[in-house]
């Protein structure tokens, strides 16, 4: 689940390019903003490659991520897809003229991403893992550059894996375990080390090999025990895995 969810949304931007497959190596596209069907260009990737992954799941590669999504240079929008029908582009006008949007509309693209699925998603809703996932890859965005934002985001990502892992600890109990830990990380790194220690004291059962959960929740609490909020990976990390990104 993991490599789908973090590659999903890559592939859906970029269907249709024909770029070469070259790990890591920067390339413009052009998107159209679906507000005004302007055009515009920004820069991705064709492929990338990851190796492991940090503590809280961000992904350590040949590339930054989460993966960019374009977002109209005017209103922000987050420009999900390739194509919107005319009821879709109608909708997305009226949200964006909103109140509620243009409070969101500097947040961190993931951030805005969710809020946007959530409000436009009609006859196929925002499942809250999905939108539990995209505040997890907003924390990755402003980690390095904006502690007070990181914080807020962090305690979001929190309360959303609460009300969206329980659904997966029957159906796929490796990917609970992989995300109760980075869910934990998240806290830690936010500071919450008492969050992050009772999320972790309420992992009951004994630790899937896969992942590496065992491990993952060790350097976890010693990181805890040492009041150390800094993002950190496993040292012996080799997971290499290629992704083509169209």
């Amino acid at each position: 689940m993991r490599k789908v969810l973090l590659a999903a949304l890559a592939a859906g931007l970029m269907a249709g390019t024909t770029a070469p497959a070259t790990a890591g190596i920067p390339m413009r596209v052009e998107s159209t903003c679906p507000v005004d069907d302007a055009k515009f260009s920004w820069t991705t990737t064709a492929s990338y490659s990851t190796w492991g992954q940090e503590l809280d799941a961000k992904p350590i590669g040949s590339w930054t991520f989460p993966m960019t999504i374009p977002q109209c240079p005017q209103s922000r929008f987050p420009v999900y897809k390739e194509t919107f029908t005319a009821e879709e582009k109608a909708a997305i006008r009226a949200l964006v003229l909103t109140p509620e949007y243009q409070a969101v509309q500097e947040e961190a693209s993931y951030y805005l991403l969710r809020f946007v699925l959530e409000k436009l998603g009609g006859a196929e809703p925002l499942e809250p893992m999905q939108g539990a996932w995209l505040l997890m890859q907003a924390t990755w965005q402003v980690r390095e550059t904006d502690p007070e934002r990181y914080r807020r985001y962090a305690a979001e990502t929190a309360a959303a894996m609460d009300l969206a892992l329980p659904t997966l600890r029957e159906s796929e109990p490796a990917d609970w375990w992989f995300l109760q830990i980075a869910t934990a990380n998240v806290q830690r790194q936010a500071g919450d080390f008492a969050g992050a220690t009772a999320r972790l004291d309420g992992l009951t059962g004994e630790a899937p090999q896969e992942g590496q959960a065992a491990e993952r929740i060790a350097l976890t609490r010693q990181k805890i025990a040492a009041q150390d909020a800094s993002p950190g990976a496993l040292p012996d990390a080799r997971m290499q895995d290629g992704h083509d990104a169209h």
